[in-house]
């Protein structure tokens, strides 16, 4: 790897493994899928992410429909990640703050001879109590305890790959948190090449790459300037510079710090995650040149080997079907102890839970849905999964509250599976019917779960946002009334869908739902992880480095 130039790719979340508690949603997935592509490829990248223990991380459900959090048994000096090394030692990275220092261990994860996934943990005994009690959780704790894990993901990821000996040919933030990379990359040019503050600023900019995920403020942090200032005040004083210096890129005003801000003002090119996405981001932030490149899913890891063959029969497409089908369902048993019947139209909403993401929606008219789901003659079953983050107690009521209505109102037809992970996400995309999507509008930045979903022949029932603004759903999918989602989706699902899919010729075979898989599966080719990052490469990383070269 030290003779490689990869590009290194920050990330907070990596969803690369189902018991690993390095994810929180689709932001992680995404960053596992990019780096499963890239070894696939053969495309030289390191991942750096830092390493939770998974405290509060299994999602369960009390018997009183009440929902717990309850911690990983993950134990990662026990598991199959390595400790990184150095002539055989384990690396120890040491972070400096004023009168103390931080001790950061790094494991790792080989994916292919030129992409190796790094965790930095400040889990370590001489540490301060507060930086070990940081790797309890993904997102959890106070104001001070996010900027630690970003001081640890940014200060520690450079030191980690300056150990390693790698010499970055571009440097990719995946959402701001990372952005405190630039601190450590300034004080390096400022030391060694005698730079300025500013001129070791504007070097820097060259070599680095923003991706924004999404405008839902939770993922735009910001901070009261003296906050940020005290954590910054440490480096500055270090590198012989007024704080000022390494805060005044965040500024939003002279009291509020803002870590997307910073990470557009200390980046060369800046990258949105869909079409409309990229208009948004236009909007919000005109001053920047936004490049669009819609996001993928790596196709290995979530579309069955056999819906890749072109040959197959309507029957064997429904018998591959029905094989799914009841694959869900026994994973839906095992975790809930409720069966259901495989046979009926079955419609998921699975995702990461938030409010702006609706999963209540389609209940507002609480008789009307009863009735669809409960007709005998086209019986319908509906399935929600869905974590929410820590600190998120809405989500959480949101979920007791829909617990309740399956278990009361819709018992029978509508089950609430827990604990929402690759595993059961990799059956639900390829065992169900219809994928429902019904987020708020212009908040959906792209969605990734559906794009699984359409690979393995399960159709859409979405409104129009993030990448579904990208198809024409015609043929082969049901667009709902972005201004009137519940009314639109009782329609819908009572007179299309529902029809169609009860539908059967002779051999009891689905002609006409079958037609609409094979154009799903066939749309879905546009949505891989193999166009995404060559676009990357092309658009985002060759501008900083046009010597970069891919087996692409």
């Amino acid at each position: 790897m030290e003779n490689q130039n990869p590009v290194v790719y920050f990330s907070a979340e990596f969803g690369i493994d189902n018991n690993l508690p390095t994810y929180s949603g689709g932001l992680g997935i995404l960053a596992a899928d990019i780096l499963n592509e890239a070894a696939n490829q053969e495309f030289p990248m390191i991942g750096i992410g830092i390493l939770y223990k998974g405290k509060e991380y299994i999602q369960h459900i009390t018997s009183d429909g009440k929902m717990e959090t309850r911690d990983s048994d993950f134990d990662h000096d026990s598991s199959f990640l390595r400790p990184a090394m150095i002539d055989g030692k384990p690396i120890v990275i040491q972070i400096e703050l004023g009168n103390y220092k931080v001790l950061a261990k790094a494991y790792k994860i080989r994916l292919s001879q030129k992409v190796i996934l790094y965790f930095l943990s400040s889990d370590v005994d001489t540490n301060p109590p507060e930086w070990i009690s940081d790797m309890d959780t993904l997102y959890g704790g106070d104001t001070n305890s996010q900027i630690r894990q970003q001081i640890l993901l940014g200060i520690g990821g450079i030191k980690l790959i300056k150990s390693l000996g790698i010499k970055p040919s571009v440097y990719h933030i995946n959402e701001g948190r990372p952005c405190f990379i630039v601190w450590e990359l300034i004080s390096d040019l400022m030391k060694n090449q005698n730079m300025s503050y500013p001129e070791a600023l504007e070097t820097i900019k060259e070599k680095i790459v923003y991706t924004n995920h999404t405008l839902v403020p939770a993922a735009n942090l910001t901070y009261h300037v003296s906050e940020i200032e005290n954590w910054a005040a440490h480096f500055a004083r270090a590198m012989g510079v007024n704080t000022y210096f390494l805060i005044k890129e965040g500024l939003i005003d002279n009291e509020t710090f803002s870590i997307t801000k910073y990470a557009l003002n200390v980046s060369k090119i800046q990258s949105a995650v869909s079409k409309i996405h990229g208009e948004y981001c236009k909007n919000k932030w005109p001053e920047y040149n936004w490049i669009a490149i819609t996001n993928g899913v790596q196709m290995n890891r979530w579309q069955d080997s056999d819906f890749r063959k072109s040959n197959l029969t309507d029957r064997q497409i429904w018998d591959l079907h029905m094989i799914k089908k009841r694959e869900l369902e026994r994973t839906v048993v095992k975790r809930t102890g409720i069966g259901y019947d495989p046979e009926r139209l079955v419609i998921v909403w699975a995702r990461r839970l938030a409010d702006y993401k609706q999963p209540e929606i389609i209940f507002t008219n609480l008789e009307k849905i009863k009735s669809i789901l409960k007709n005998p003659l086209m019986p319908i079953q509906l399935l929600f999964a869905g974590n929410s983050h820590t600190g998120d107690n809405k989500a959480k009521s949101i979920i007791e509250s829909i617990i309740k209505l399956f278990s009361t109102e819709l018992h029978g037809h509508a089950i609430f599976i827990p604990n929402y992970n690759i595993s059961l996400a990799n059956h639900l995309v390829s065992g169900s019917d219809v994928w429902l999507n019904t987020p708020q509008g212009n908040l959906e930045a792209c969605g990734t779960s559906g794009m699984k979903a359409i690979a393995n022949g399960v159709l859409q029932c979405t409104v129009l946002d993030g990448w579904t603004h990208e198809v024409n759903w015609e043929d082969f999918g049901w667009i709902l009334d972005q201004k009137n989602i519940a009314e639109s989706f009782y329609d819908v699902l009572e007179n299309k869908i529902a029809p169609i899919y009860y539908q059967r010729d002779t051999s009891g075979i689905p002609n006409e739902w079958i037609k609409k898989m094979r154009k799903s599966i066939n749309v879905a080719k546009n949505f891989s992880t193999t166009r995404m990052l060559k676009e990357y490469i092309d658009f985002l990383y060759k501008p900083i480095d046009p010597n970069l070269t891919t087996s692409l």
